[in-house]
């Protein structure tokens, strides 16, 4: 896991959906969906439900939103 990784999450978590994300991270769909796939593997636990288009986080998900959010916070204000 990386920054990166997190900062592609949080972007779809916040946006609503994997479009928006790409489209406000100048990247593709795949590329998010790639991303989130590898996080989601490392972590063993799907982050956002599938069968919803607006990208709904799973209880997994919601934690992980916490920390990544405090995480980068922190690294902003570092």
């Amino acid at each position: 896991m990386d920054i990166s990784q997190l900062e592609v999450f949080l972007a779809v978590a916040r946006e609503g959906g994997f479009s928006r994300a790409a489209s406000k991270l100048y990247r593709t769909q795949s590329a998010i969906s790639q991303s989130v796939r590898k996080l989601e593997a490392e972590i063993g636990e799907p982050l956002f439900d599938r069968s919803s288009r607006e990208g709904l986080l799973t209880d997994a998900g919601r934690v992980l939103q916490e920390y990544a959010e405090r995480l980068l916070n922190l690294r902003e204000n570092a």
